[in-house]
């Protein structure tokens, strides 16, 4: 994994989790790494911490914001 800046980490899983937020219905992986223009191993990096944090879910292949 590439080295991030300070502060860099929690800025990206802030952005994610503001994305979820806004989406209502949901979202799948794919859909939001086109929208953040992030590979998608990375927003499944993100989402898994948001899950662990508690702040996400899923439900079948669509990610929720808690």
């Amino acid at each position: 994994m590439a080295k991030l800046q300070k502060g860099e980490r929690e800025e990206k899983e802030s952005k994610l989790h503001r994305l979820l937020k806004r989406l209502r219905f949901g979202a799948r992986e794919s859909e939001i790494s086109q929208e953040l223009g992030w590979h998608r191993r990375t927003v499944n990096n993100y989402l898994r911490k948001l899950k662990k944090d508690n702040k996400a879910d899923r439900e079948g292949r669509s990610w929720f914001s808690k």
